[in-house]
Parts: structure tokens; sequence; C-alpha cells
């Protein structure tokens, strides 16, 4: 049997579609993942540097204060870690743990305190996903709400630093 241009034509076509679909799905999920952690670039101008016929046309621009004449700036104050209880509560589980974002996905083992797992960790206020590994097997925490890329979500806020320093 042989094929015909028309043939060709519909296979390209339908391996552009599959391949823009799967590119846009990974896409999307990648940007879900990575929303937090997103970097602040701030713009500084360049100087102006003249031309050689504007340089002779303009005089002199006046010199600036020192900046050790203007006052000093306070310095911003560093974001303490809050400490987070994560808790799952499973009497016949043999072995958990919990990961996520905040561990850069490394498992934390969990200890077993009256048929409930816990595990403290220290994190910064943020949003977190994470998920727990319950005998070998993903598990997502049943009390919290849940992102479109399948994971719990860990909401840490300062309001939880205060409360945890008291």
């Amino acid at each position: 049997m042989t094929k015909t241009k028309g043939f060709w034509a519909a296979l390209a076509a339908f391996s552009l579609a599959a391949a823009g679909f799967s590119g846009y799905a990974m896409y999307t999920r990648l940007t879900i993942q990575f929303a937090d952690d997103t970097v602040e670039i701030r713009r500084q101008p360049a100087p102006k540097v003249p031309l050689p016929e504007e340089a002779a046309a303009e005089p002199e621009p006046a010199p600036r204060p020192a900046p050790e004449a203007a006052e000093p700036k306070e310095e911003p104050q560093k974001q303490k870690a809050v400490k987070m209880l994560f808790e799952y509560k499973n009497a016949s589980a043999r072995r958990v743990s919990v990961s996520g974002s905040f561990t850069r996905w490394k498992d934390i083992p969990m200890s077993k305190k009256g048929g409930a797992w816990k595990a403290e960790v220290y994190i910064l206020p943020g949003n977190y996903l994470y998920h727990f590994t319950v005998d070998g097997k993903k598990t997502l925490d049943p009390g919290k709400a849940r992102a479109p890329v399948g994971e719990s979500i860990a909401i840490v806020n300062d309001e939880a630093a205060a409360d945890a320093r008291k």
C-alpha cells in the first residue's frame, strides 16, 4: 500500500499538534511549580553618554552632594523561619515522611506519637507544595487544599511566626 502526499501531510499536522499540546501542558505545570521561585530584578538606568556634538554644546553638570550628607537608610529586617508542624494520622503506617518545595523534595522522616506521625520543620513565610510518603507511596494531606499539579499546599505566614514566639 503506497502512502499519498495527503497522508503524510495529515501525519505531519497531527504530530505538530501533539508536540504543541505536550509543550503547552509541560509549560503550565512548570509555571505552577515555580510560581513562588521568582527573582526580583531592578532596573538601573545607564548613565547617559553625550555624543561629541552634544558635549560641546552642554555645560558641565553641577556636582552632586556627598552621599555622606544623606540620612542613613534602615537595613531591611530579615524574615525569620517559622516552626511548622506537619501531622499525618495513620496508626497502621510503618514509615512516613514529608517532602516538599521547602526541602527541595527531599524526604524528612516523621516520628510516631500516639497514633499520629509528626515532624517539625522550620520554613520561611510563603506558600509551599508538599506531600507525605506513606510506606513508599505518595499521599496528599487530607486536611489541606490541593494545587492543580496534584500536591498539598502549605501556607506559612508571619502570623504563625508571631504565635510560635509566644
